[in-house]
């Protein structure tokens, strides 16, 4: 069976290799292909990935290309992680929103915005081709920011074989079940909201309910994510545990001030750091892979440890020693979001049923949104079903944030397909981290004359 990555040059290829080779034939998978429409970025970051692989498991065949219809064709399994724009229109969408003082995260706010204008179109495209030369029962896992929104869109324009993944919520259940000392299959706790907009609540060990052990955990505000939050607001919010991301929303005038005193935003820092990296791996005076790998290794753990340090003003608490390539080999494989697609598809072709959060469609589990709202939320997986689990009594401050934001992105998704400028206006002007008229305004024509060789005209 073939697997394709779309963005497959991307910076974090090589860790995504090491996790899909090693776990492929687990998955009846002996082919992988990794496309980029970048040809220089496909070579460094893809030629190294192959490097990977090889090391891995030389019996898959893995190979690159920057051909996409070549690449889909007859793929049983895609996974999407673009970044249209790359890392400059990253940039750019951050220094708009600070011209204005917003956050301009790339996932939320003016800064979700503006990636999903130049997201949404690209992918639309290539599930247009997926469901032209892959096969007739492809499964796409869309991880490209914001992968909410980026779902939704999908979704809504009749692609219902598209699941949305993100890392985030099986790292921060990971650091749970660390607290307790228990494996992933003794600990449970379900995640409900939006991507990057989830609430916890409701965990329990071997069945038995630990919610108020774990709100009492003497390490939970140190040792997770949780340290990024005060433990009032989480009495505010009915004792469930936000996402990291909502950070933003709770400590908006913080993200700001932090910016500012900083002179910018991790989009920026990323930049830096990947031109920094390239160009020490261009000036090599060989093609080593290894010696490549080494250069490469040691911006991916600067990158790691930059992780919400400008937005929150803290480092992570967690080490992050630079790994030879040996010992990159033999550390445990930890997956990321590969390991969401990858326990997914284990369990939805007849494996072991699987727990997990994903993105997908609401069909009655969260009381008070449409059935085809794209959420995020704790799942069942097994034998050819996804369910997601219901959910009881949402609390009304966290209905309100997630009915709000559920607006917003259904008014991107349909100002982008219509090209109508006055949705897009509104959509912005309801969302808490613009909440301006005439703020959403001008961001919009902006935002519009930036990225019109992406968006086209609007009327």
């Amino acid at each position: 069976m073939k697997l394709v990555v779309l963005g497959g040059g991307g910076v974090r290829s090589p860790l995504l290799a090491k996790s899909l080779v090693a776990n492929a034939k687990s998955i009846n998978v002996d082919e992988i292909v990794f496309m980029d429409n970048d040809p220089e970025k496909l070579r460094i970051f893809g030629g190294l990935s192959k490097y990977v692989a090889n090391a891995v498991d030389p019996d898959i065949h893995f190979w690159t290309t920057t051909d996409a219809e070549d690449a889909v064709k007859g793929a049983h399994y895609v996974i999407t992680t673009l970044r249209v724009g790359q890392d400059e229109s990253r940039y750019m969408d951050e220094k708009l929103a600070q011209k204005y003082d917003l956050v301009g995260q790339e996932t939320t706010g003016v800064g979700g915005f503006a990636m999903s204008l130049r997201s949404i179109p690209a992918l639309l495209e290539y599930c247009e081709m997926i469901s032209k030369l892959s096969d007739p029962n492809v499964l796409i896992f869309n991880f490209t920011n914001p992968s909410g929104l980026v779902t939704q869109a999908l979704r809504t324009a009749g692609y219902g074989n598209v699941y949305g993944i993100c890392d985030g919520p099986p790292h921060f259940i990971r650091t749970l079940e660390q607290l307790f000392g228990v494996s992933h299959e003794e600990f449970d706790i379900t995640c409900y909201g939006l991507n990057h907009l989830s609430f916890y609540r409701d965990a329990k060990i071997n069945g038995r309910p630990v919610m108020d052990e774990l709100l009492n955990h003497p390490d939970l505000y140190v040792k997770t994510d949780m340290r990024l939050f005060d433990k009032e607001l989480v009495s505010i919010l009915n004792h469930e545990l936000p996402n990291e991301y909502l950070y933003f929303f709770f400590y908006n005038d913080k993200v700001i001030r932090s910016i500012k005193e900083h002179g910018g935003a991790r989009g920026e820092l990323i930049r830096d750091i990947n031109k920094r990296m390239i160009a020490e791996i261009n000036r090599l005076d060989t093609q080593d892979p290894e010696r490549i790998f080494d250069v490469y290794i040691r911006h991916i753990v600067e990158r790691e440890k930059s992780y919400f340090a400008i937005e929150s003003g803290e480092t992570r608490p967690e080490q992050f020693p630079i790994p030879t390539f040996q010992e990159f080999l033999d550390a445990p494989d930890e997956g990321g979001y590969s390991a969401v697609a990858l326990e997914f598809i284990k369990a939805y072709h007849g494996g072991k049923k699987t727990v997990m959060p994903l993105m997908v469609p609401n069909n009655g589990a969260i009381p008070g949104l449409q059935d085809d709202d794209v959420v995020e939320i704790t799942c069942e997986i097994e034998k050819g079903v996804c369910r997601p689990r219901k959910i009881e009594d949402v609390p009304e401050l966290q209905m309100h944030i997630i009915k709000t934001i559920k607006r917003f992105e259904r008014l991107t998704v349909e100002a982008i397909h219509e090209r109508n400028r006055l949705k897009a206006v509104e959509a912005l002007m309801i969302h808490p981290l613009v909440n301006s008229y005439s703020l959403a305004a001008k961001l919009v024509d902006e935002l519009l004359e930036m990225y019109k060789e992406y968006v086209g005209h609007w009327s």
